[in-house]
């Protein structure tokens, strides 16, 4: 209902004609009408086909030798677990993680959301993208020696995946997304390894693309479910489009991909680089598959897209702001560790020295203060998400999240999953689960499904002051207005001196109230009762954090409530130091927290600074 209602009369009338063909076939099939479809015959895709001429670019991409050496013995890694890969068919429908098959039936009779009988389906489709051999075709590529070796594997592993999946028959053919995906990896593997390969793997690469192409072309993720997947889906079109130019509908897919790829881009990356989902992994994902296309236009002198092109220029700039490549960019909202080709791509990050980044991104919602790799400070006034669902971003408004000498200091508890127990999906994208203030246990927007929101907050940045050794920043916004209260944070960063927040709740008094912060550090002393505490490593002296107007505890893996917990990697889930602060009277006394970076602790600097927000700030 919640979807529907935000459904206009055109995507409705596309949603009944998509439940059309799917009963259509569900009957067909519950008939036993002439089983999954034949598979179309190849050989007239003679300029794909053909092993003299390489039809496409080699993307930027950083080798990896320890990987390589695994490839190569017939394995695959899925979210840091190595698998030696089966010759079985259930190999490509089992859960690597959880060892649950998925029934080998019609894609449309399978349960697949979160909260099914058999698991995380992202788990599984990550397996099935069929990325890995873009690797092995790389090493194929550029190291003789071991070419035939990788060659061998890649021909099996192919063969094997095709026999497993006849068309439209298992969970690997529900998402018009992974095919897509699937798409660019196979023409890039064969586009390099074309002239090694038996005929009858080119023919096996031949009829997957063609079986791929047109199902990605009739379910298009369009209207309100258009976010990541409608890109990716777009960029595997062009691909079919541009080196499936035989078959008839080659160039409607062509067409499709590069208007949706235009409108699109335009669309989901902001004035100021930023992703609309507000989930910078995701924005890294589409920046990377945008590169791709303009990439394979270029090189098919295709024209330009004028506005993918300039899309694409805003969300590189962005890229660069917040990181010095993909492992340090900063998690913002849900992350699923997905890549566009592999995950040594490096087609957004190609060159050119690090440099401080200090600005105020309006659109996008973030400030950052950054000095090199080793020191940075993000803050979040951010919008929750892509309207009408807000599906990828996270209740999160006014984080902080604070690295410095390269040690983490606060940071995001990540997404860990998006199937599963459904109490750890709400838990991680909850205001709890971040370093902000939460009002009366409840979030900044109500979760109403895993990938839904509704009534969003407004945000607003009120004050944006840098100076050389000194930044200013205020922002509030109205998710709790329905309690009657507004949530206002300043912060202030001396840089090598301290960084200081403070919190201000106005509005109608409220019994419980508080401030987290997720410890990217370990816990080294504590005096909870001063108010006091200190983080650390062995790189360095320990950093001290100090709490003025509050009661502090701390948290680590609580089950009731989930308090303490943080994702590291997609799938994955460990204990962390949660600091919660309890504030009596946040409106008469705001907190503050000062992270003190060299000493003396002296409070005397602090006051006056943190007092500048005071005037800005309704009277409760």
């Amino acid at each position: 209902m919640q979807r529907a209602s935000v459904m206009s009369a055109a995507e409705l009338a596309y949603r009944f004609r998509q439940v059309l063909v799917d009963s259509k076939e569900r009957v067909r099939h519950a008939l036993s009408l002439g089983g999954p479809p034949k598979a179309e015959d190849p050989s007239s895709l003679t300029s794909l086909l053909r092993p003299d001429a390489r039809q496409l670019f080699v993307p930027a991409y950083e080798r990896s030798a320890a990987d390589e050496g695994l490839l190569l013995s017939g394995k695959v890694a899925v979210f840091g677990q190595w698998l030696m890969v089966g010759s079985d068919a259930e190999f490509w429908h089992r859960d690597p993680l959880s060892g649950a098959v998925w029934p080998r039936r019609p894609f449309r009779q399978l349960d697949y959301r979160p909260g099914n009988s058999t698991g995380d389906v992202r788990v599984v489709w990550e397996l099935n993208r069929l990325q890995h051999l873009f690797a092995l075709a790389v090493l194929a590529d550029q190291d003789p020696s071991r070419r035939g070796g990788a060659i061998a594997v890649i021909e099996r592993q192919l063969a094997g995946w095709e026999a497993a999946n006849p068309t439209g028959i298992g969970v690997n053919f529900i998402s018009a997304m992974e095919e897509a995906l699937r798409l660019v990896a196979l023409f890039h593997t064969y586009d390099l390894v074309r002239e090694w390969v038996s005929d009858s793997t080119r023919l096996c690469v031949g009829r997957i693309a063609l079986s791929h192409s047109r199902h990605v072309a009739s379910r298009l993720s369009l209207y309100s479910s258009a976010g990541n997947h409608t890109i990716a889906e777009a960029v595997g079109l062009l691909y079919a489009g541009i080196l499936l130019r035989e078959c008839p509908l080659a160039a409607q897919w062509r067409a499709t991909a590069r208007r949706l790829l235009g409108t699109e881009a335009e669309r989901q990356i902001d004035a100021d680089g930023g992703g609309v989902e507000q989930a910078t992994w995701y924005l890294l994902f589409i920046v990377d598959l945008l590169g791709l296309a303009q990439a394979l236009l270029r090189h098919s002198s295709e024209p330009p897209e004028p506005l993918l092109d300039a899309a694409l220029e805003r969300g590189r700039t962005f890229l660069h702001i917040m990181g010095s490549g993909p492992d340090d960019l900063p998690r913002i909202g849900d992350g699923d560790d997905g890549y566009a080709l592999a995950a040594g791509l490096r087609i957004s990050w190609t060159g050119g020295p690090d440099s401080p980044k200090t600005c105020s991104l309006r659109a996008a919602g973030l400030s950052v203060v950054r000095q090199g790799a080793d020191d940075r400070l993000l803050f979040l006034h951010k919008p929750l998400g892509m309207a009408p669902n807000f599906a990828h971003g996270h209740a999160d408004c006014l984080s902080v999240l604070f690295r410095w000498q390269g040690r983490e200091v606060f940071t995001d508890p990540g997404t860990y999953q998006y199937g599963g127990d459904p109490e750890y999906r709400q838990h991680f994208r909850s205001t709890a689960a971040h370093n902000t203030v939460v009002i009366g246990l409840t979030d900044q927007a109500e979760q109403v499904a895993p990938f839904m929101w509704r009534h969003p907050y407004q945000s607003r940045l009120v004050v944006s002051r840098f100076e050389t050794d000194c930044s200013w920043l205020l922002a509030t916004h109205d998710g709790y207005k329905s309690l009657g209260s507004a949530h206002w944070r300043g912060v202030v960063y001396r840089r090598g001196h301290f960084l200081a927040i403070w919190d201000c709740v106005t509005g109608a008094s409220q019994p419980n109230v508080a401030i987290h912060w997720n410890l990217g550090s370990p816990i080294t002393r504590q005096d909870l009762r001063e108010g006091y505490l200190e983080i650390g490593n062995a790189s360095g002296p320990a950093i001290q954090l100090e709490v003025s107007g509050g009661t502090m505890s701390v948290l680590r893996g609580s089950v009731k409530p989930l308090r303490g917990w943080r994702s590291p990697s997609y799938g994955s889930v460990e204990p962390s130091d949660l600091l919660e602060i309890r504030l009596d009277h946040p409106a008469v006394q705001p907190a503050v927290t000062v992270v003190w970076l060299a000493e003396p602790r002296d409070w005397g600097q602090v006051w006056p600074l943190v007092d500048e927000f005071r005037r800005y700030v309704p009277a409760s």
